[in-house]
């Protein structure tokens, strides 16, 4: 009898578990860059379509740049680990971890689904004189520390992309870093720069449209949004980094909150309007649940604070 009871009140543990009303009013993601860089075209992209799976509700946008995504992501701790304020968790976030002294760990988050995984790469302007990629390095390798390479934050990813790509190479650039990818875009069409190390959706509308040139691809095959440029691989150096983005909420959210996150998140990314979208933008979808994708947070962390340990690069291993 006392075994019936306890499966009796298990199943409507499971059925309470799995029916939880979220959310009942908007929810609100953080993005710690600046407005037209790669996570908020992608969140926003996301936010087209979730209401159709969030009972109605808005994903509501909420840029708060600076500091190399520290801002945003010190904000994104103080709200309630209710569910109703995400982050866009993102690869920039745990190198700032091992760059900066910051005020937050990997354990501050709960990974709740990764979307996307985006090979970096190489944007010069139009009327550069680099056509190549071997125009590029030999230029550098020729003249070190002479050419600009902006990125979309000091410590962020693709800082710490173009940091391991010159190593691996050979070369020295100047890092010219921004507050987002947007900015470093808008730079390089002005001129302003000479390079930019970026990951998609950043610079596809201004290399489609004839402002920008890609120079390569540091994946393991070319994008669909780029199928002229070949990867670094096939141009004799074989480098491969990305940048990965997904969602978290604060540690101590309920777990049926996580779930409930969970399930509409991967409704959103498998929904036909998101797909066209994230094609048009060049994302690479890159679906990981929140028990592979907390591993996988986990793993990025140890990778990128051994890195910096050895290269000693940024301000808290540096010295």
């Amino acid at each position: 009898m006392r075994s019936k009871v306890l499966l009796a009140l298990l199943l409507i543990g499971i059925l309470a578990f799995s029916q939880v009303n979220f959310p009942t009013r908007p929810v609100t993601i953080i993005v710690p860059w600046s407005a037209g860089g790669a996570t908020d075209m992608l969140f926003r992209a996301v936010a087209s379509v979730f209401p159709k799976y969030a009972n109605g509700q808005p994903l509501v946008i909420n840029n708060i740049p600076g500091a190399g995504a520290v801002t945003g992501t010190m904000e994104f701790l103080k709200a309630e680990p209710d569910g109703y304020t995400l982050l866009s968790l993102a690869t920039p976030i745990i190198t700032k971890i091992h760059w900066s002294n910051v005020k937050f760990t990997v354990d501050d988050f709960i990974p709740v689904i990764n979307i996307v995984n985006d090979p970096s790469y190489i944007l010069v302007n139009v009327n550069s004189p680099y056509k190549t990629l071997e125009d590029l390095l030999k230029a550098a390798r020729a003249n070190p520390e002479t050419i600009t390479m902006g990125n979309g934050g000091a410590g962020g990813g693709n800082h710490l992309v173009a940091l391991a790509f010159e190593d691996f190479v050979g070369v020295k650039f100047i890092h010219v870093p921004y507050n987002g990818g947007a900015p470093a875009i808008a730079d390089l069409v002005a001129g302003h720069i000479d390079a930019v190390m970026a990951a998609a959706p950043e610079g596809v509308a201004q290399v489609q449209g004839g402002q920008l040139r890609c120079l390569a691809v540091l994946g393991t095959q070319r994008l669909i949004v780029f199928p002229d440029v070949p990867t670094a691989k096939e141009q004799g150096y074989d480098f491969t980094l990305g940048m990965w983005r997904g969602v978290a909420v604060r540690r101590g959210t309920p777990p049926e909150i996580v779930q409930a996150l969970h399930d509409i998140f991967y409704k959103c990314i498998n929904d036909p309007d998101f797909l066209a979208k994230a094609k048009e933008m060049g994302s690479v979808i890159h679906y990981m649940d929140t028990v592979t994708y907390a591993k996988f947070v986990r793993e990025q962390n140890a990778f990128w604070e051994n890195l910096m340990k050895i290269k000693k690069v940024g301000e808290k291993y540096g010295k």
